[in-house]
Protein backbone atom coordinates (compact mmCIF):
# COMPACT_ATOMS: atom_id res chain seq x y z
CA UNK A 1 0.00 0.00 0.00
CA UNK A 2 2.74 2.43 0.97
CA UNK A 3 4.74 1.83 -2.26
CA UNK A 4 1.76 2.84 -4.36
CA UNK A 5 1.43 6.07 -2.45
CA UNK A 6 5.08 7.08 -2.46
CA UNK A 7 6.07 9.96 -4.77
CA UNK A 8 9.17 10.83 -6.83
CA UNK A 9 9.58 14.48 -7.70
CA UNK A 10 9.55 15.07 -11.47
CA UNK A 11 11.72 18.00 -12.54
CA UNK A 12 9.67 20.37 -14.66
CA UNK A 13 10.73 23.81 -15.89
CA UNK A 14 7.72 24.88 -17.96
CA UNK A 15 4.44 23.62 -16.60
CA UNK A 16 0.99 25.12 -16.39
CA UNK A 17 0.31 23.98 -12.85
CA UNK A 18 2.83 23.13 -10.13
CA UNK A 19 1.81 23.34 -6.50
CA UNK A 20 4.94 23.69 -4.38
CA UNK A 21 5.49 23.65 -0.63
CA UNK A 22 8.70 23.02 1.29
CA UNK A 23 9.40 19.38 2.20
CA UNK A 24 12.41 17.19 2.75
CA UNK A 25 10.73 14.12 1.30
CA UNK A 26 10.30 13.12 -2.36
CA UNK A 27 7.18 11.60 -3.79
CA UNK A 28 6.06 9.33 -6.67
CA UNK A 29 3.04 10.67 -8.56
CA UNK A 30 0.43 8.20 -9.68
CA UNK A 31 -0.05 9.81 -13.08
CA UNK A 32 1.99 11.85 -15.53
CA UNK A 33 2.49 15.21 -13.84
CA UNK A 34 4.43 16.37 -10.87
CA UNK A 35 4.91 18.46 -7.83
CA UNK A 36 8.17 19.95 -6.78
CA UNK A 37 9.39 20.42 -3.23
CA UNK A 38 11.88 22.83 -1.79
CA UNK A 39 13.67 23.10 1.54
CA UNK A 40 14.29 26.85 1.39
CA UNK A 41 12.15 29.31 3.34
CA UNK A 42 10.81 31.25 0.38
CA UNK A 43 7.08 31.59 -0.03
CA UNK A 44 5.39 28.76 -1.96
CA UNK A 45 4.30 29.70 -5.44
CA UNK A 46 2.51 28.08 -8.35
CA UNK A 47 3.92 28.72 -11.81
CA UNK A 48 1.13 29.48 -14.24
CA UNK A 49 3.25 31.04 -16.99
CA UNK A 50 6.82 32.08 -17.55
CA UNK A 51 6.11 35.58 -16.22
CA UNK A 52 3.21 35.19 -13.76
CA UNK A 53 3.16 33.46 -10.37
CA UNK A 54 0.32 32.86 -7.95
CA UNK A 55 0.92 32.42 -4.23
CA UNK A 56 -0.74 29.54 -2.41
CA UNK A 57 -1.57 29.04 1.26
CA UNK A 58 0.96 26.77 3.00
CA UNK A 59 -1.90 25.48 5.15
CA UNK A 60 -4.24 24.28 2.40
CA UNK A 61 -2.52 24.68 -0.96
CA UNK A 62 -5.37 26.98 -2.01
CA UNK A 63 -4.78 30.26 -3.86
CA UNK A 64 -4.20 33.21 -1.54
CA UNK A 65 -3.07 33.57 2.03
CA UNK A 66 0.64 33.14 1.47
CA UNK A 67 2.29 35.49 3.95
CA UNK A 68 -1.15 36.72 5.03
CA UNK A 69 -2.61 36.45 8.51
CA UNK A 70 -3.67 33.18 10.11
CA UNK A 71 -6.88 33.26 12.12
CA UNK A 72 -8.46 30.59 14.31
CA UNK A 73 -12.16 30.75 15.20
CA UNK A 74 -13.81 28.69 17.92
CA UNK A 75 -17.06 27.37 16.42
CA UNK A 76 -19.91 25.40 17.94
CA UNK A 77 -20.69 21.89 16.73
CA UNK A 78 -24.13 21.07 18.11
CA UNK A 79 -27.47 20.98 16.30
CA UNK A 80 -28.79 24.40 17.48
CA UNK A 81 -25.72 26.05 15.94
CA UNK A 82 -25.96 24.35 12.55
CA UNK A 83 -25.53 25.07 9.76
CA UNK A 84 -22.45 27.04 10.72
CA UNK A 85 -21.55 30.27 8.92
CA UNK A 86 -18.39 30.48 6.80
CA UNK A 87 -17.06 27.07 7.75
CA UNK A 88 -16.52 25.97 4.14
CA UNK A 89 -13.96 28.77 3.68
CA UNK A 90 -11.64 27.40 6.40
CA UNK A 91 -8.31 25.91 5.35
CA UNK A 92 -8.30 23.43 8.25
CA UNK A 93 -10.93 22.19 10.68
CA UNK A 94 -9.87 20.68 14.01
CA UNK A 95 -12.54 18.73 15.89
CA UNK A 96 -11.89 18.33 19.61
CA UNK A 97 -13.85 16.83 22.47
CA UNK A 98 -15.20 19.19 25.12
CA UNK A 99 -17.48 18.57 28.10
CA UNK A 100 -20.08 15.78 28.27
CA UNK A 101 -18.66 14.03 25.21
CA UNK A 102 -19.61 16.85 22.82
CA UNK A 103 -17.21 18.40 20.32
CA UNK A 104 -16.30 21.88 19.17
CA UNK A 105 -14.38 23.12 16.17
CA UNK A 106 -11.24 25.20 15.86
CA UNK A 107 -11.36 26.48 12.28
CA UNK A 108 -8.14 27.83 10.75
CA UNK A 109 -8.39 30.54 8.07
CA UNK A 110 -5.64 31.84 5.84
CA UNK A 111 -6.43 31.70 2.11
CA UNK A 112 -9.56 33.77 2.76
CA UNK A 113 -10.94 35.68 5.76
CA UNK A 114 -14.76 35.69 5.48
CA UNK A 115 -16.95 38.48 6.81
CA UNK A 116 -19.32 36.07 8.55
CA UNK A 117 -18.00 33.10 10.57
CA UNK A 118 -19.72 31.33 13.44
CA UNK A 119 -21.44 30.53 15.64
CA UNK A 120 -18.49 31.75 17.68
CA UNK A 121 -18.25 30.09 21.09
CA UNK A 122 -15.95 30.02 24.10
CA UNK A 123 -12.36 28.81 24.16
CA UNK A 124 -11.03 25.57 25.64
CA UNK A 125 -7.66 24.62 27.09
CA UNK A 126 -6.76 22.31 24.17
CA UNK A 127 -7.01 25.23 21.75
CA UNK A 128 -3.81 26.83 23.00
CA UNK A 129 -1.53 23.94 22.09
CA UNK A 130 -3.30 23.31 18.78
CA UNK A 131 -2.86 26.94 17.69
CA UNK A 132 0.79 27.39 18.57
CA UNK A 133 1.97 25.51 15.48
CA UNK A 134 0.63 28.41 13.40
CA UNK A 135 2.90 31.03 15.00
CA UNK A 136 0.99 33.91 16.55
CA UNK A 137 -2.49 33.54 15.06
CA UNK A 138 -5.53 35.69 15.61
CA UNK A 139 -7.90 33.85 17.97
CA UNK A 140 -11.60 34.72 17.69
CA UNK A 141 -13.78 33.36 20.51
CA UNK A 142 -16.73 34.46 22.58
CA UNK A 143 -15.24 34.14 26.07
CA UNK A 144 -13.72 31.68 28.52
CA UNK A 145 -13.82 30.64 32.16
CA UNK A 146 -12.44 33.31 34.44
CA UNK A 147 -9.50 31.19 35.60
CA UNK A 148 -8.66 30.31 31.99
CA UNK A 149 -8.35 33.92 30.84
CA UNK A 150 -4.80 34.42 32.25
CA UNK A 151 -3.60 31.42 30.23
CA UNK A 152 -5.02 32.98 27.07
CA UNK A 153 -3.27 36.26 27.92
CA UNK A 154 0.04 34.39 28.27
CA UNK A 155 -0.38 32.33 25.11
CA UNK A 156 1.33 33.03 21.81
CA UNK A 157 -1.73 34.48 20.06
CA UNK A 158 -3.55 37.70 19.30
CA UNK A 159 -6.68 37.96 21.43
CA UNK A 160 -9.59 38.68 19.11
CA UNK A 161 -12.32 37.81 21.59
CA UNK A 162 -15.86 39.17 21.46
CA UNK A 163 -15.37 40.79 24.84
CA UNK A 164 -12.43 42.90 23.63
CA UNK A 165 -13.52 43.48 20.04
CA UNK A 166 -17.30 43.55 20.11
CA UNK A 167 -17.75 45.89 17.13
CA UNK A 168 -16.49 43.16 14.78
CA UNK A 169 -19.10 40.67 16.00
CA UNK A 170 -22.82 40.48 15.20
CA UNK A 171 -25.87 38.56 16.43
CA UNK A 172 -27.80 36.85 13.64
CA UNK A 173 -31.58 36.72 13.77
CA UNK A 174 -32.16 33.19 12.44
CA UNK A 175 -30.74 31.40 15.50
CA UNK A 176 -31.10 31.91 19.23
CA UNK A 177 -28.27 32.93 21.56
CA UNK A 178 -25.69 31.66 22.23
CA UNK A 179 -25.72 30.02 18.79
CA UNK A 180 -26.03 33.21 16.72
CA UNK A 181 -22.77 35.12 17.25
CA UNK A 182 -20.67 35.70 14.12
CA UNK A 183 -17.40 37.53 13.49
CA UNK A 184 -16.22 39.61 10.53
CA UNK A 185 -12.87 37.89 10.35
CA UNK A 186 -11.34 40.09 7.67
CA UNK A 187 -12.19 43.31 9.49
CA UNK A 188 -11.01 41.91 12.84
CA UNK A 189 -7.70 40.75 11.38
CA UNK A 190 -7.19 44.15 9.75
CA UNK A 191 -7.70 45.95 13.04
CA UNK A 192 -5.28 44.00 15.24
CA UNK A 193 -1.49 44.21 14.84
CA UNK A 194 0.99 41.39 15.38
CA UNK A 195 -0.86 38.51 13.72
CA UNK A 196 1.47 35.93 12.17
CA UNK A 197 1.63 35.53 8.46
CA UNK A 198 1.20 31.97 7.26
CA UNK A 199 4.48 30.12 7.64
CA UNK A 200 5.89 27.15 5.79
CA UNK A 201 4.43 24.12 7.57
CA UNK A 202 6.62 21.64 5.72
CA UNK A 203 3.53 20.26 3.97
CA UNK A 204 3.31 19.35 0.30
CA UNK A 205 0.19 19.54 -1.87
CA UNK A 206 -0.63 17.87 -5.17
CA UNK A 207 -3.90 17.45 -7.03
CA UNK A 208 -2.60 14.28 -8.69
CA UNK A 209 -4.57 11.39 -7.21
CA UNK A 210 -2.88 9.16 -4.67
CA UNK A 211 -2.92 5.39 -5.24
CA UNK A 212 -2.32 2.21 -3.26
CA UNK A 213 -4.67 2.85 -0.35
CA UNK A 214 -7.75 0.99 0.83
CA UNK A 215 -10.90 2.04 -1.03
CA UNK A 216 -13.17 4.00 1.31
CA UNK A 217 -16.73 4.94 0.48
CA UNK A 218 -17.52 6.42 3.88
CA UNK A 219 -16.27 6.81 7.44
CA UNK A 220 -17.65 7.60 10.88
CA UNK A 221 -15.87 8.87 13.99
CA UNK A 222 -17.80 8.78 17.27
CA UNK A 223 -17.22 10.65 20.50
CA UNK A 224 -19.53 9.92 23.47
CA UNK A 225 -22.09 12.55 22.34
CA UNK A 226 -20.92 13.64 18.90
CA UNK A 227 -20.20 12.17 15.49
CA UNK A 228 -18.39 13.26 12.33
CA UNK A 229 -18.72 11.22 9.18
CA UNK A 230 -18.39 11.55 5.45
CA UNK A 231 -19.15 9.91 2.13
CA UNK A 232 -16.85 9.95 -0.86
CA UNK A 233 -18.16 12.07 -3.74
CA UNK A 234 -16.22 11.25 -6.89
CA UNK A 235 -17.86 14.03 -8.88
CA UNK A 236 -16.50 16.65 -6.47
CA UNK A 237 -13.39 14.62 -5.59
CA UNK A 238 -13.99 15.14 -1.88
CA UNK A 239 -15.68 13.67 1.17
CA UNK A 240 -19.11 15.15 1.89
CA UNK A 241 -19.21 15.84 5.62
CA UNK A 242 -22.03 14.75 7.93
CA UNK A 243 -22.38 15.98 11.53
CA UNK A 244 -24.28 13.79 13.97
CA UNK A 245 -25.56 11.75 11.06
CA UNK A 246 -26.97 14.68 9.07
CA UNK A 247 -25.45 16.21 5.91
CA UNK A 248 -23.57 19.37 6.86
CA UNK A 249 -23.70 22.64 4.98
CA UNK A 250 -22.55 26.24 5.18
CA UNK A 251 -25.21 28.82 6.13
CA UNK A 252 -23.49 31.44 3.95
CA UNK A 253 -23.22 29.43 0.73
CA UNK A 254 -26.04 26.93 1.39
CA UNK A 255 -23.71 24.32 -0.08
CA UNK A 256 -22.52 20.99 1.40
CA UNK A 257 -19.24 20.82 3.27
CA UNK A 258 -16.53 19.16 1.19
CA UNK A 259 -13.26 17.95 2.72
CA UNK A 260 -10.34 17.05 0.50
CA UNK A 261 -8.34 15.44 3.32
CA UNK A 262 -9.55 13.68 6.46
CA UNK A 263 -7.07 12.89 9.23
CA UNK A 264 -8.21 10.64 12.07
CA UNK A 265 -5.48 11.46 14.57
CA UNK A 266 -5.28 9.09 17.53
CA UNK A 267 -4.24 11.07 20.61
CA UNK A 268 -3.83 10.73 24.33
CA UNK A 269 -6.52 12.67 26.16
CA UNK A 270 -6.70 13.61 29.82
CA UNK A 271 -10.29 13.46 30.99
CA UNK A 272 -9.83 16.20 33.59
CA UNK A 273 -7.83 19.26 32.58
CA UNK A 274 -8.68 21.11 35.78
CA UNK A 275 -11.49 23.00 34.07
CA UNK A 276 -15.20 22.22 33.88
CA UNK A 277 -18.45 23.67 32.58
CA UNK A 278 -21.18 25.27 34.70
CA UNK A 279 -22.85 21.87 35.14
CA UNK A 280 -19.70 20.31 36.57
CA UNK A 281 -18.76 18.34 33.45
CA UNK A 282 -14.98 18.00 33.19
CA UNK A 283 -13.11 19.58 30.28
CA UNK A 284 -10.76 17.10 28.57
CA UNK A 285 -7.22 18.02 27.54
CA UNK A 286 -5.99 16.76 24.17
CA UNK A 287 -2.26 16.07 23.87
CA UNK A 288 -1.49 17.22 20.34
CA UNK A 289 2.29 17.28 20.89
CA UNK A 290 4.07 13.93 20.65
CA UNK A 291 3.53 11.14 18.16
CA UNK A 292 1.05 8.45 17.33
CA UNK A 293 -0.95 6.68 14.69
CA UNK A 294 -3.44 8.09 12.23
CA UNK A 295 -5.69 7.13 9.36
CA UNK A 296 -5.57 9.60 6.48
CA UNK A 297 -8.15 9.73 3.70
CA UNK A 298 -8.11 11.37 0.29
CA UNK A 299 -9.19 10.42 -3.24
CA UNK A 300 -11.65 7.85 -1.91
CA UNK A 301 -8.91 5.90 -0.14
CA UNK A 302 -7.44 5.58 3.32
CA UNK A 303 -3.86 5.05 4.42
CA UNK A 304 -2.20 3.94 7.62
CA UNK A 305 -0.06 6.83 8.81
CA UNK A 306 1.88 8.25 11.73
CA UNK A 307 1.95 11.77 13.11
CA UNK A 308 4.78 13.57 14.90
CA UNK A 309 4.97 16.96 16.56
CA UNK A 310 8.12 17.66 18.54
CA UNK A 311 6.91 20.72 20.43
CA UNK A 312 3.99 23.10 20.50
CA UNK A 313 5.66 25.54 18.12
CA UNK A 314 6.41 22.75 15.62
CA UNK A 315 4.20 21.79 12.71
CA UNK A 316 2.60 18.37 12.78
CA UNK A 317 4.22 15.96 10.33
CA UNK A 318 2.12 13.19 8.81
CA UNK A 319 3.87 10.26 7.13
CA UNK A 320 2.60 7.32 5.11
CA UNK A 321 5.25 4.62 5.08
CA UNK A 322 8.60 6.37 4.78
CA UNK A 323 7.35 9.52 3.07
CA UNK A 324 5.55 12.66 4.13
CA UNK A 325 1.87 12.67 3.34
CA UNK A 326 0.95 14.66 0.24
CA UNK A 327 -2.20 16.68 0.86
CA UNK A 328 -4.85 17.25 -1.75
CA UNK A 329 -5.25 21.04 -2.15
CA UNK A 330 -8.30 22.13 -0.20
CA UNK A 331 -9.87 21.85 3.21
CA UNK A 332 -8.44 19.34 5.69
CA UNK A 333 -10.34 17.99 8.70
CA UNK A 334 -8.29 16.76 11.67
CA UNK A 335 -10.33 14.63 14.06
CA UNK A 336 -8.66 14.18 17.46
CA UNK A 337 -9.74 10.78 18.76
CA UNK A 338 -8.65 8.63 21.72
CA UNK A 339 -7.84 5.08 20.59
CA UNK A 340 -10.74 3.66 22.55
CA UNK A 341 -13.36 5.55 20.53
CA UNK A 342 -15.28 4.00 17.64
CA UNK A 343 -13.94 4.71 14.15
CA UNK A 344 -15.55 2.79 11.29
CA UNK A 345 -15.12 2.63 7.53
CA UNK A 346 -17.03 1.30 4.56
CA UNK A 347 -15.75 -1.10 3.27
CA UNK A 348 -15.13 -2.45 6.75
CA UNK A 349 -11.67 -3.91 6.19
CA UNK A 350 -9.67 -1.28 7.95
CA UNK A 351 -6.34 -0.62 9.59
CA UNK A 352 -6.64 -0.19 13.34
CA UNK A 353 -4.29 1.42 15.87
CA UNK A 354 -1.47 -0.91 16.86
CA UNK A 355 -2.24 -3.52 14.19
Amino acid sequence: MDLGYALIVLSMTKTLKIITLASAATFLLSACGGSTTSQDSTAPETEVSESTTVAFSPISGLPGGNGGPVAVVKIDNVNPGRPQWGISAADMIFVEEVEAGLTRIAAVYNSTLPNKVGPVRSARISDLEIMEQFGTPLFAFSGAQQKFLPLIDQANLINGSHGLNGKYYSRQTDKNAPYNLTVDLGALAGALPGISGAKDMGWTFSDVAATGGTATNSFSVKWPASRVGGEWDGANNAFVIALDGKPASDAVTNQPLFAKNIIVQYVEQLEDSGFQDKNGNKTPLIESVGSGEAIIMRDGQRFEATWTRAMASSSTTYTVGATNYVFAPGQTWVLYVPKTYAVTFDPETSPTPGS
